[in-house]
């Protein structure tokens, strides 16, 4: 019963760092669109999954805020890449999925419909970098990037088959609690930010 016990209570807390880990990094990807704005002096308010400008940002700017969300997931997720290689540490496998979380739904995404973001900011953030407007430079950056992941996580954690119950439910939930997020978020911040 006490064995029982701990291992809900580890479950329970591994559950939490991972949707905190999403959280945060999703947090990130909009304080990332922020920073050109910043930078350039103009107002831009982030929310746990949208990015608000304050100002009215000159069009010549839009792509270098396109860009800064997505430059900064990338940073983020070879930096937890880095160090889960490099170092054993208590709920590194959580930390590790809930900091790809986003990149992995953007590569499912372009799976399956072509393009990895909506509207233009995956385009206007390749432009800024050099890469071609219209081809699918981050889709694949996003790509290799959850490849490299799921085979670090492969050599770390060597996983037996018991776990595809558990990786299927993380799926489904990684799922709801992103869409849910983006509702919730645009449902409390759209309201005040886009009526002015």
């Amino acid at each position: 019963m006490i064995k029982l016990n701990l291992d809900y209570k580890l479950e329970l807390k591994t559950w939490a760092v991972f949707f905190a880990t999403i959280l945060i990094t999703v947090y990130a990807h909009e304080i990332g669109h922020c920073i050109p704005a910043w930078i350039n002096g103009y107002g831009s308010i982030p929310t746990p999954a949208k990015s608000y400008p304050s100002d009215n940002i000159p069009d010549s700017l839009s792509p270098y805020i396109s860009a800064g969300g997505p430059i900064c997931s990338v940073l983020i997720a070879l930096t937890v890449l880095f160090f889960y290689f490099r170092k054993r540490f208590k709920y590194d496998s959580a930390i590790l999925a809930g900091a790809l979380a986003s990149p992995a739904l953007y590569t499912l995404k372009f799976i399956k419909s072509g393009r990895g973001h909506d509207s233009n900011e995956f385009q206007d953030a390749q432009s800024v970098l050099g890469l071609s407007y219209s081809g699918h430079s981050l889709d694949w950056i996003f790509a290799v990037i959850c490849l490299m992941g799921i085979v670090f996580w492969l050599v770390k954690s060597k996983p037996g088959y018991k776990i595809i119950g558990r990786l299927i439910i993380g799926f489904v939930l990684t799922v709801i609690f992103l869409v849910a997020l983006q509702e919730i978020n645009n449902a409390i911040f759209d309201p005040i930010f886009m009526s002015k």
